[in-house]
C-alpha cells in the first residue's frame, strides 16, 4: 500500500475469516526466522496486522476501510509489535 505496508483485501469475508487469514499470515512470516540483524524489536523479521471490515454503503468510501485498517495497524505496533489487531 505504500512504504513496508500492504493490503490485502478479502470480499464476502467475514471478520472472523479476516482475522485467521492475518494470524496464519503472521506466523508464516515469523516461521521463516529471516535474520534481522538492524531490529531493536526481534531478531527475525515479524509482521504486523491490522484487520478492518466493513459492510459498505452507498454513502461510504473507500478511504473509511483505509483508515480504521490503518489505525488498528498502528495499534498492534503499539502493542508490541508481531500481533494481530481487529477493529470493526
Amino acid at each position: 500500500y505504500g512504504g513496508e505496508e500492504f493490503a490485502v483485501l478479502l470480499p464476502n469475508t467475514k471478520l472472523s475469516g479476516a482475522a485467521l487469514l492475518a494470524e496464519k499470515l503472521r506466523l508464516c512470516v515469523e516461521s521463516l526466522q529471516i535474520p534481522h540483524p538492524d531490529s531493536k524489536i526481534n531478531r527475525y523479521v515479524t509482521i504486523s496486522l491490522g484487520v478492518a471490515s466493513v459492510v459498505p454503503t452507498l454513502d461510504m468510501n473507500p478511504e473509511q476501510l483505509v483508515s480504521i485498517a490503518d489505525k488498528a495497524l498502528y495499534e498492534a505496533k503499539g502493542m508490541g509489535r508481531n500481533r494481530v489487531k481487529i477493529m470493526a
